[in-house]
């Protein structure tokens, strides 16, 4: 069974809430990543991902005058670094947010995106969040099934 553990990079990438959208836009295209944790007196509250950046400020706000706090979302879901990549897809798909934050031991270790989670082709052939979410679970599900199979 594959877990979340396989996907721990080692690198916590997070920002200061009161730091401008526009340094998370700069963070998330120099480290390669399609989200950053918002930190708040050393604890993380809140994440802040591309989604978030194209819905809520392109055309809409100057990044570089708009805080973090106002395009955060939250709250985190965090999951144990234990879960297999199955259940990590059906929770995906029951909170309809593309990104889950990796506990272990009580303490944040990392971010799995439903990119690392399912294959590029079935995230393409999603025409809205919705029927991601959808198909995401049902990979889940498959995810599952076939584990149950070679029993």
């Amino acid at each position: 069974m594959n877990t979340l553990k396989r996907f721990l990079s080692g690198t916590i990438h997070s920002v200061s809430e009161q730091a401008l959208v526009q340094e998370v836009i700069d963070k998330i295209n120099a480290d390669k990543v399609s989200a950053c944790l918002v930190e708040k007196e050393g604890e993380y509250i809140a994440i802040v991902t591309r989604e978030d950046i194209i819905q809520k400020i392109t055309g809409k706000k100057d990044p570089k005058t708009t805080s973090v706090a106002e395009i955060m979302s939250s709250p985190l879901y965090p999951v144990d670094i234990n879960m297999s990549q199955a259940d990590a897809c059906i929770k995906i798909s029951e909170i309809g947010r593309q990104h889950l934050v990796m506990e272990e031991n009580g303490s944040i270790v990392g971010i799995v995106s439903v990119m690392d989670l399912v294959p590029e082709e079935l995230i393409k052939k999603s025409r809205n969040g919705d029927e991601l979410f959808i198909r995401v679970g049902n990979y889940g599900d498959q995810l599952i099934a076939d584990e149950k199979a070679k029993k």
